[in-house]
């Protein structure tokens, strides 16, 4: 896979390869390769002839930057807004500039997308979802040049699941955002093409697409459809109009389509025939004024017309001339005041930080401080009191992240040698003084002694017969507290009780219409009543305890919602339902605050939750951050652990007293406490 980056642009109504307004340059050293490619627009005319020069100032100061790609990008802009300002200051009104511009920086598949004044970014991912990114209605809407301080809207995109349509507002405005959405959904191989048939007719404008394609960097994709016009070519990728592949239909006759047949010149390209067709010849008529006798004269004209357009030239190169002696210098130069208004606004986050009533206000206002000092690492990053600021915020995040290193992990089960394989350990759950732990690799169930008293016992296994009923293979397992059991449901929607005796064979309990039941996610009980996640009806059916088992009407208590990636179930009154990385609470159906407020990062492919229900907290398997999130049923997060031997967490269980933390991975089960060290 490649980077290619395509484009092409309308100059005066003339399609070009390389149209004016865009620079791309690529930044070589130790820390990797970033490209860079910025995109000018003039706010109005006057500004048009400083559009190359303002995005070549900006791309070679981020060349000099040592910074991240974010802050380098930052300080680049600023500078250039910085002195852009000053130039202004220094000239006639009529002289002013103002310049938009669209930043992206391309560092190993990740662009970072930096946006000021109008222009428009499209991002479109693999699955053909497109989001428009502007700044309307934004600070970022000024743009460089102003008297204001500029605040760049900042975006990422991951080019390995999007492609990125940088367009100036010109063509937007012209054919409307939903014909540009059209165009994309060809796909980043014929974007261009298609949105070149709807963009010829705009006279000035420039579009860039930046994908990830399999081709080499830089080469134009393949397959566009001879019926549509010459589609642009790519950054640097050669000629206008490619020579059809050897073997085509159109190969024959290539070299007799190079000279007119008529007078056998070189004949213009097809792209040329089409958008530049003969003009007829339009004669000026001579002005003509009347004297006084009804006689009829040829007027007074003025000076001739080349007089005139040597004075518009040589005007044209005085400004040229005096932004080349001036603007460079003034790209140069900082502003103290600039870091004074970010150390300022930074401060300001930090107190409003102080006295946050939430966990989430305050981690939220402490990230504001540090984008304000982002601000003023690029005007002095060695400046004392930001590098104090910047230490004092570091230390409350710290605080909020509330991370818990687990010292050491207690063994309980190693399975290798111990339990039979092949085995795929999917859940555990603690109940009766046992561990039950489900195998879906042998559609097993495997009760362990948390303390090592006995060796692990199969008490339940799928095709075998027990009571003249045949056991399929669990899906789900929870324990009965009110029962005093194991409650199994399986892939035949039968239902099973084990009982905590050595021994005890599983019996068939009755689960009424549980062929209706549309997806099980989950299962759980509550003050002996059942539990049953169904995502795809957008329920949690409860059962009433009724003749053996649960023969009772079930009834839904969330109304049937969206639930797109509900996994896993817990119940104490109120229901909480993992959906995706979101915890969700229900009460009496109706969906509460979100939960784990003032995290850092909501989890990533949550594999388990469990709930110390003595002191009201609720546990989650990050399995993607390779991580134990803690948070308090009524919504704050409290902490998380951390430890090498959760890379593959596969479930969790609570002992009784809720001291003991039991987690399962690919290799066993192991025990910690986690007791509140604060407690």
């Amino acid at each position: 896979m490649g980077i290619w980056v395509g484009r092409y642009a309308m100059d005066q109504g003339q399609v070009r390869e390389h149209g004016p307004w865009l620079v791309d340059q690529r930044r070589d050293r130790d820390d990797g390769a970033i490209r860079l490619l910025v995109l000018a627009e003039p706010v109005d005319d006057r500004p048009a002839e400083f559009c190359d020069e303002v995005a070549e100032a900006v791309a070679a100061l981020f060349g000099r930057e040592a910074l991240s790609v974010t802050g380098g990008v930052l300080r680049a802009l600023r500078q250039a807004h910085a002195n852009l300002a000053e130039w202004n200051e220094r000239s006639l009104r009529e002289h002013h500039v103002a310049v938009g511009l669209t930043c992206v920086a391309i560092r190993e598949g990740e662009a970072t997308i930096a946006q000021l004044g109008a222009g428009a970014v499209y991002l479109v991912r693999h699955d053909d979802t497109a989001r428009r990114v502007g700044t309307e209605d934004l600070p970022a809407a000024l743009p460089l040049g102003g008297t204001e301080p500029i605040e760049p809207r900042f975006t990422t995109a991951h080019l390995d699941d999007e492609f990125l349509l940088l367009l100036t507002s010109a063509a937007e405005q012209q054919i409307g955002e939903t014909a540009v959405l059209e165009s994309l959904t060809a796909g980043p191989e014929r974007a261009l093409a298609e949105l070149f048939t709807r963009t010829r007719e705009v006279p000035n404008m420039s579009a860039v697409l930046i994908a990830d394609l399999d081709i080499e960097e830089d080469t134009p994709p393949l397959g566009e459809p001879e019926e549509l016009p010459d589609p642009p070519p790519p950054l640097d990728s050669g000629p206008l109009e490619a020579a059809p592949p050897a073997g085509s239909a159109g190969a024959s006759t290539a070299a007799d389509a190079s000279t007119d047949p008529r007078t056998g010149a070189p004949a213009a390209s097809p792209l040329e025939r089409r958008r530049t067709p003969a003009m007829p010849s339009v004669r000026r008529p001579s002005r003509i004024t009347e004297r006084s006798g009804g006689h009829f004269a040829p007027s007074r004209q003025g000076p001739p017309r080349w007089a005139w357009t040597a004075g518009g030239a040589a005007a044209l190169i005085a400004v040229v001339l005096l932004g080349w002696m001036f603007l460079p210098a003034l790209f140069e130069q900082d502003s103290a005041g600039r870091l004074e208004d970010a150390l300022a606004a930074a401060q300001i986050h930090v107190d409003e930080a102080a006295a946050a009533e939430t966990l989430g206000a305050e981690r939220e206002a402490l990230l504001a401080a540090l984008q304000d000092l982002e601000q003023a690492r690029a005007v002095d990053a060695a400046e004392p009191r930001l590098i104090a600021l910047d230490t004092r915020i570091a230390a409350q995040l710290e605080v909020l992240d509330a991370v818990v290193d687990v010292e050491a992990l207690r063994p309980v089960l190693r399975f290798a040698g111990t339990v039979t394989a092949p085995l795929d350990p999917r859940s555990i759950t603690f109940g009766g003084g046992s561990l039950w732990l489900m195998d879906a690799e042998q559609g097993r169930v495997i009760r362990v002694d948390p303390e090592g008293a006995f060796d692990p016992i199969e008490v339940y296994a799928a095709t075998t017969l027990y009571g003249g009923r045949i056991a399929a293979v669990p899906l789900q397992v929870t324990w009965d507290q009110g029962g005093d059991r194991l409650l199994v449901l399986d892939a035949d929607r039968q239902l099973w009780s084990v009982l905590p005796v050595t021994n005890s064979e599983p019996t068939a309990l009755t689960l009424r219409d549980a062929e209706e039941l549309r997806s099980i996610a989950g299962i759980a009980t509550y003050v002996s009543n059942l539990y049953v996640l169904d995502p795809e009806s957008g329920e949690v059916w409860r059962y009433l305890p009724a003749g053996d088992g649960f023969d009772s009407e079930r009834g839904g208590l969330l109304g049937a919602i969206e639930l797109p990636e509900a996994t896993q179930l817990i119940v104490d009154g109120d229901v909480y339902v993992q959906d995706g990385g979101t915890l969700r609470r229900f009460r009496q159906g109706t969906e509460q605050d979100s939960l784990l407020d003032g995290i850092d990062q909501p989890p990533a492919s949550p594999s388990a939750v469990v709930e110390d229900v003595i002191r009201g907290l609720i546990f989650i398997a990050d399995r993607g951050n390779g991580r134990i999130v803690v948070g308090d049923r009524e919504g704050p997060f409290v902490r998380q652990y951390h430890h090498g031997g959760f890379a593959d967490l596969r479930g969790l269980a609570l002992s009784g007293d809720g001291a003991i933390l039991y987690v399962l991975t690919a290799d066993g089960i192991d025990a910690f406490s986690v007791i509140d060290p604060a407690s």
